[in-house]
Parts: C-alpha cells; sequence; structure tokens
C-alpha cells in the first residue's frame, strides 16, 4: 500500500499545478494539511466520480433494502414505464 501524502497548505498553493498532474497521473490522493491537522484531499477527477458513482450504487441499494423492510409495495421498472405512458395517452385522449 502506498505511503499517504500529505501536504501543508503553504506547499500546496506553491506547487498547485505539479501535485494536480501528479494526482491525476498516479491516481493516489494528497490530503492537505493546515495548522497539523488534515482539512482536504485532491483527488483525480477519475477518483472523484468513481467515489460518487460508489456512493449512488450504496444509496440505490439501502433505498431498496428499505422497501423491503418495510414491506412496501415494488415493480419491476418496464412494468411502471408501461402503466405511466398508458396513462399519459388517457390523458392526452381526454378532452379539456
Amino acid at each position: 500500500m502506498p505511503r499517504m501524502k500529505v501536504m501543508p497548505v503553504s506547499e500546496v498553493r506553491a506547487n498547485l499545478a505539479s501535485l494536480v498532474e501528479e494526482v491525476s497521473q498516479t491516481q493516489q490522493p494528497c490530503f492537505v494539511a493546515s495548522r497539523s491537522k488534515v482539512r482536504a484531499v485532491l483527488l483525480g477527477i477519475e477518483q472523484y466520480d468513481a467515489l460518487i458513482e460508489r456512493i449512488e450504487d450504496l444509496e440505490d441499494s439501502l433505498d431498496l433494502l428499505r422497501a423491503k423492510t418495510d414491506e412496501e409495495p415494488s415493480r419491476p421498472l418496464e412494468e411502471f414505464l408501461r402503466d405511466l405512458e398508458a396513462k399519459r395517452s388517457l390523458d392526452v385522449q381526454r378532452p379539456a
């Protein structure tokens, strides 16, 4: 496992362009410290996108688990979309 890179904010400020390139190339985050405490993290865009996607997947899984636990009625997406389209067709056919 690579060693965690921690840099003071003053050093990050002075070397930001090269640090952004390094983080992008190595896919290793850089932790930014201020007053001896880590305050921020610099990530490559691929890492950021992967984290966001993973969070969204976990939220979806949690929603499904909650629905099953609460015994909420559910149905396949295709069935829902078919019913929605049928309802929209009826709404369009009705005179105003």
